[in-house]
C-alpha cells in the first residue's frame, strides 16, 4: 500500500467535482441505482443541512479507485446524544455500498483505520441496508461488533415473456387478474399513460404526491410527502432521471381520472419500486395491483430481468411470488468498555423510542 492513500472530501462543491470520476468507477464495480452520483448528489442537497459530509477515496499512485459515500451525523434518542458516521442517504436509500474497483480488502481497511483516526467524536460506524451480495460484508464481518440482516427486500424475477410470467401464478390467481381487469373494463375508459418523459414527469410526481398522501391520510397518518423538503427532492430526482431515461413513472387512468401511479427507476437491466399511490375510493377494483401488471408487461418487452420491490416483507409482496435477499447493517465501536456501554444503551433507547413512536403514530 505505499502508493495508495485516503483522501477526505467535506465540501459540497469538492463533492461536485467527481461526478465524472464517480459515474467511471461506477461502471466497473457492484452498484445499485441507489449508488450513482445522481441520487447521492441530490439527496445531499435536499438532505445534508446538519450533517457533515465525510466522503472519502482512495488513490493509487494518484488514480482514484475506490469510494466510501460517508457523512457524520449527530442523533439524539430519548436524551441521549450520539455522533454516528454512516453512508451519503441513510434512511433513504434502500441499498448502500461502497464503491470499490480494486484492492477492494485495502481499500476498505485504510478507510476504516482512516475513521479511527478522525477527529470527529463519534461513537458509532452503521453502515446499514449492504445488499446480501455486496463483496465488502466479507471484510466487514472480520471489524464489525455486529453484522446482522435488518430489512428483507423481495425481487421478482421476470422472464423473457408475459405469457411465461402469468404461469408463475396458479388458476385462481390468474383469474383474479382477468375478473378485476373485466370489472374496470366495464365500469370506465381504462387507459396506462407513461409520465416518464421529461415533458410529463412534473405533471405526473404532483398526482403521485397527491394520491399517495390521500392514501395515507386516509389511515390517519402524515404521509412520505407531507413535507416539503422530501417532495422537492423527489421532483428534482425525478426530473434529472428523466434525462437520462432511468425514471419509471406510470398512471392508471379511469376515465379521464388517475386511479393509481407507480414511481421507480429503471437501472442495468433492473426496475427499482419505490413508490406507489392510489385513489382509496377505487380499491373495491385493485387498481394498485392491475397498475404493476401494465408496468411489468412493459418491462419485460423492455428485456428488464428484475422487479426488485426494495425494502419491507410486507403481504402483497409475496403474492408476486418474489424471492427473498436480505440488507445487513454493520456496526462499527470504537474500543474500550465506556464504548462499549455507549453503544448498549444507545441502542436498547433507539428500540424503545422506536416502540414509543409506533404508540403515538408520529412518522
Amino acid at each position: 500500500m505505499d502508493y495508495m492513500r485516503v483522501n477526505e472530501i467535506n465540501s459540497s462543491k469538492d463533492f461536485m467535482s467527481l461526478k465524472e470520476k464517480w459515474n467511471e468507477l461506477l461502471q466497473a464495480s457492484q452498484h445499485t441505482v441507489f449508488s450513482t452520483f445522481e441520487w447521492l448528489a441530490t439527496w445531499w442537497k435536499y438532505f445534508g443541512h446538519g450533517r457533515k459530509l465525510k466522503l472519502l477515496t482512495v488513490e493509487d499512485h494518484g488514480e482514484i479507485i475506490a469510494i466510501a459515500p460517508l457523512m457524520y451525523s449527530i442523533h439524539k434518542i430519548l436524551g441521549l446524544r450520539r455522533g454516528i458516521i454512516e453512508f451519503i442517504g441513510t434512511p433513504d436509500s434502500d441499498y448502500n455500498n461502497f464503491i470499490i474497483t480494486k484492492r477492494h480488502s485495502e481499500c476498505l481497511k485504510m478507510f476504516i483505520d482512516h475513521l479511527y483516526e478522525a477527529p470527529e467524536n463519534w461513537e458509532c460506524i452503521s453502515l446499514l441496508d449492504i445488499p446480501e451480495k455486496a463483496e465488502c460484508l466479507q471484510y466487514l464481518a472480520q471489524v464489525s461488533k455486529t453484522l446482522k440482516q435488518v430489512h428483507q427486500c423481495p425481487v421478482l424475477l421476470l422472464p423473457s415473456s408475459y405469457a411465461e410470467f402469468l404461469q408463475n401464478f396458479n388458476y385462481n390467481e390468474r383469474r383474479y387478474f382477468k375478473r378485476n381487469m373485466k370489472r374496470l373494463e366495464r365500469a370506465f375508459t381504462v387507459e396506462f399513460v407513461d409520465y416518464s418523459s421529461p415533458e410529463k414527469v412534473n405533471e405526473g410526481m404532483h398526482i403521485l404526491f397527491k394520491l399517495h398522501q390521500k392514501r395515507w391520510q386516509s389511515k390517519g397518518f402524515k404521509g412520505v410527502f407531507a413535507d416539503s423538503t422530501t417532495r422537492n427532492f423527489h421532483l428534482e430526482l425525478a426530473k434529472t432521471f428523466a434525462l437520462k431515461n432511468w425514471l419509471c413513472l406510470y398512471a392508471l387512468r379511469l376515465s379521464g381520472g388517475v386511479a393509481a401511479v407507480d414511481y421507480g427507476f429503471r437501472y442495468n437491466s433492473k426496475y427499482y419500486g419505490y413508490l406507489t399511490g392510489f385513489d382509496p375510493e377505487y380499491a373495491y377494483y385493485s387498481v394498485g395491483n392491475l397498475l404493476r401488471l401494465f408496468a411489468i408487461r412493459k418491462f419485460i418487452q423492455e428485456g428488464i430481468a428484475e422487479f426488485d420491490f426494495l425494502r419491507g416483507a410486507e403481504e402483497y409482496k409475496e403474492r408476486w411470488n418474489a424471492v427473498p435477499r436480505w440488507n445487513y447493517q454493520a456496526v462499527i465501536t470504537r474500543k474500550g468498555k465506556i464504548a462499549t456501554i455507549q453503544h448498549w444503551l444507545y441502542e436498547h433507547f433507539w428500540r424503545q423510542g422506536n416502540r414509543l413512536r409506533y404508540v403515538l403514530k408520529i412518522q
